[in-house]
Protein backbone atom coordinates (compact mmCIF):
# COMPACT_ATOMS: atom_id res chain seq x y z
CA UNK A 1 0.00 0.00 0.00
CA UNK A 2 1.37 3.40 -0.95
CA UNK A 3 0.45 6.60 0.81
CA UNK A 4 -1.28 9.37 -1.08
CA UNK A 5 0.81 12.43 -1.87
CA UNK A 6 -1.49 14.49 0.36
CA UNK A 7 -0.78 12.19 3.31
CA UNK A 8 2.95 12.69 2.84
CA UNK A 9 2.49 16.46 2.61
CA UNK A 10 0.32 16.57 5.74
CA UNK A 11 2.84 14.48 7.68
CA UNK A 12 5.65 16.72 6.42
CA UNK A 13 3.84 19.86 7.54
CA UNK A 14 3.10 18.31 10.95
CA UNK A 15 6.69 17.17 11.41
CA UNK A 16 7.97 20.60 10.37
CA UNK A 17 5.64 22.07 13.00
CA UNK A 18 7.03 19.65 15.59
CA UNK A 19 10.65 20.47 14.79
CA UNK A 20 10.16 24.24 14.59
CA UNK A 21 8.12 24.26 17.81
CA UNK A 22 10.79 22.37 19.73
CA UNK A 23 13.54 24.54 18.24
CA UNK A 24 11.82 27.87 18.86
CA UNK A 25 10.39 27.01 22.28
CA UNK A 26 13.73 25.53 23.31
CA UNK A 27 15.26 28.97 22.89
CA UNK A 28 12.75 30.31 25.46
CA UNK A 29 11.90 33.28 23.26
CA UNK A 30 8.75 31.74 21.79
CA UNK A 31 5.89 29.74 23.25
CA UNK A 32 3.49 27.06 22.02
CA UNK A 33 0.32 28.67 20.66
CA UNK A 34 -1.96 25.66 20.98
CA UNK A 35 -3.16 25.44 24.61
CA UNK A 36 -3.62 21.66 24.42
CA UNK A 37 -0.12 21.07 23.05
CA UNK A 38 1.28 23.61 25.49
CA UNK A 39 -0.07 21.42 28.30
CA UNK A 40 1.80 18.40 26.96
CA UNK A 41 4.94 20.45 26.39
CA UNK A 42 4.78 21.46 30.06
CA UNK A 43 4.79 17.74 30.90
CA UNK A 44 8.03 17.33 28.99
CA UNK A 45 9.46 17.09 25.51
CA UNK A 46 8.77 13.35 25.20
CA UNK A 47 5.10 13.75 26.16
CA UNK A 48 4.79 16.54 23.60
CA UNK A 49 6.50 14.49 20.86
CA UNK A 50 4.42 11.39 21.62
CA UNK A 51 1.10 13.25 21.50
CA UNK A 52 2.15 15.14 18.38
CA UNK A 53 3.12 11.93 16.58
CA UNK A 54 -0.16 10.26 17.55
CA UNK A 55 -2.05 13.29 16.26
CA UNK A 56 -0.12 13.03 13.00
CA UNK A 57 -0.34 9.29 12.44
CA UNK A 58 -3.94 8.59 13.45
CA UNK A 59 -5.62 10.93 10.90
CA UNK A 60 -3.32 9.65 8.14
CA UNK A 61 -4.17 6.03 8.97
CA UNK A 62 -7.87 6.90 8.93
CA UNK A 63 -7.54 8.76 5.63
CA UNK A 64 -5.55 5.99 4.01
CA UNK A 65 -8.10 3.41 5.13
CA UNK A 66 -10.99 5.56 3.93
CA UNK A 67 -9.54 6.20 0.49
CA UNK A 68 -10.71 2.75 -0.63
CA UNK A 69 -14.32 3.90 -0.21
CA UNK A 70 -14.23 7.57 -1.24
CA UNK A 71 -10.82 8.39 -2.77
CA UNK A 72 -11.77 11.78 -4.25
CA UNK A 73 -13.41 12.93 -1.02
CA UNK A 74 -10.47 11.79 1.13
CA UNK A 75 -7.98 13.51 -1.16
CA UNK A 76 -9.94 16.78 -1.04
CA UNK A 77 -10.27 16.56 2.76
CA UNK A 78 -6.53 15.99 3.14
CA UNK A 79 -5.87 19.04 0.95
CA UNK A 80 -8.29 21.04 3.08
CA UNK A 81 -6.57 19.77 6.25
CA UNK A 82 -3.18 20.89 4.91
CA UNK A 83 -4.46 24.41 4.25
CA UNK A 84 -6.22 24.60 7.64
CA UNK A 85 -3.14 23.29 9.49
CA UNK A 86 -0.80 25.82 7.86
CA UNK A 87 -3.28 28.66 8.41
CA UNK A 88 -3.79 27.72 12.07
CA UNK A 89 -0.05 27.37 12.62
CA UNK A 90 0.76 30.78 11.16
CA UNK A 91 -2.17 32.44 12.95
CA UNK A 92 -1.36 30.95 16.36
CA UNK A 93 2.35 31.57 15.97
CA UNK A 94 1.81 35.21 15.06
CA UNK A 95 -0.90 35.75 17.67
CA UNK A 96 1.11 34.29 20.52
CA UNK A 97 4.66 35.19 19.61
CA UNK A 98 4.60 38.34 17.50
CA UNK A 99 1.97 40.30 19.41
CA UNK A 100 4.25 40.85 22.44
CA UNK A 101 6.90 42.33 20.16
CA UNK A 102 4.44 44.98 19.01
CA UNK A 103 3.04 45.65 22.48
CA UNK A 104 6.47 45.88 24.14
CA UNK A 105 6.36 49.57 23.31
CA UNK A 106 3.01 49.95 25.05
CA UNK A 107 3.01 49.61 28.79
CA UNK A 108 -0.40 48.88 30.35
CA UNK A 109 0.34 51.68 32.81
CA UNK A 110 1.54 54.21 30.24
CA UNK A 111 -0.24 57.55 30.02
CA UNK A 112 -2.88 57.75 27.30
CA UNK A 113 -0.82 60.25 25.32
CA UNK A 114 2.09 57.77 25.17
CA UNK A 115 -0.20 54.99 23.97
CA UNK A 116 -1.73 57.24 21.34
CA UNK A 117 1.70 58.34 20.11
CA UNK A 118 2.96 54.75 19.90
CA UNK A 119 -0.08 53.54 17.94
CA UNK A 120 0.18 56.32 15.35
CA UNK A 121 3.83 55.62 14.55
Amino acid sequence: MTLMRESWILMGVCLADLVTTLTLVGGRRFSEGNPLMSYYLDLGVWAFVLVKLVLIVMPVILAEYSKQFQPAFVKSMLRFAIVVYITAYVTLFAGVNLKPMVSEHLSPHAPISTVAEATTK
